[in-house]
């Protein structure tokens, strides 16, 4: 199949998920729900298994690690210290929404009975992407599956200060958020499109009409997702330096699927070296970074 093909079938796919997703309806609670703890991990903020199991509970959740006739939760979160709690709060609070998006969106088998024998999944990953003298980056991936024509992609960033012992968003990185987010956003366009560009369909591999549709396209989705906006850049790392003491040498920027580019891209991420924003960067954060 050429990539022209792939680009509409996956936009396609994409709002046959989401009108799936859209139109399942909650289900009840009931005993054939109940979830068995498989073997449940440690949660961030959690001293044991049985402490996180016990807090499920009590939110009327199932554990992080469960399972039963109709859905498999699968959640692992990263070991934080007691300095961290506040990130150990934010990762715990996003995990039980997850869960709660998730069981709320199963589908009922009295009224869709296709559904009454598929197990769905909720997995997600809370990962260590990164740590610095002044900030510690955890990146949320996985994804949910309720149903829809695939699973529904998930993912997520939390950076936090370690001297403030909070999170920060990109904007709070920067005196100057809205000049700062359009050089990021320059140099994001800029490295995205000459991937793209590298795996465009080359000329035999679809009609002239199907290989100008697709640069169209492509270009129309870059665009539109690589925008200076707030919300396209929401997602973000602090990268680690050669070292653990050493200043960040920049960072690493978060587009999930379908912002810049189709479904079968998937998550794209773009290194931005410090040189690009350093200029722009609140004067209490300027030595955290290596220009």
């Amino acid at each position: 199949m050429h990539f022209a093909e792939r680009f509409v079938l996956s936009l396609a796919g994409a709002a046959t998920a989401s009108m799936l997703v859209a139109c399942e309806p909650a289900p009840a609670p009931s005993a054939a729900d109940a979830s068995t703890p498989a073997g449940a991990a440690p949660a961030a903020g959690a001293s044991t298994p049985a402490i996180a199991i016990a807090a499920a509970a009590a939110s009327g959740l199932p554990a992080d690690h469960a399972s039963s006739r109709r859905y498999k939760i699968a959640i692992d979160l990263p070991a934080l210290s007691a300095q961290q709690q506040p990130l150990a709060d934010a990762l715990r609070a996003t995990a039980d929404d997850a869960k709660r998006e998730f069981m709320q969106g199963l589908p009922d088998p009295q009224q869709l009975p296709e559904f009454a024998d598929r197990q769905l999944q909720l997995a997600l990953d809370f990962k260590l992407a990164a740590s610095t003298p002044a900030f510690v980056s955890v990146v949320e991936s996985g994804a949910m599956d309720t149903g829809g024509a695939h699973p529904i992609p998930v993912a997520a960033s939390f950076v936090f200060d370690r001297r403030a012992g909070r999170l920060v968003t990109l904007d709070g990185l920067f005196a100057d958020p809205d000049a700062a987010r359009k050089a990021l956003a320059r140099f994001a366009h800029d490295a995205l499109l000459e991937r793209f560009m590298a795996d465009a369909p080359k000329p035999g591999e679809g009609t002239a009409q199907a290989l100008q549709e697709w640069k169209s396209n492509m270009l129309q989705m870059l665009d539109e997702g690589s925008k200076p906006t707030p919300d396209n850049y929401a997602l973000f790392t602090v990268r680690a330096g050669a070292s653990g003491g050493a200043a960040s040498p920049g960072l690493t920027l978060i587009f999930t699927p379908y912002q810049v580019a189709p479904y079968v891209y998937g998550t794209q991420t773009v290194d931005v070296p410090a040189r690009v924003f350093a200029g722009f960067l609140k004067p209490a954060y300027e030595g955290d970074f290596a220009r």
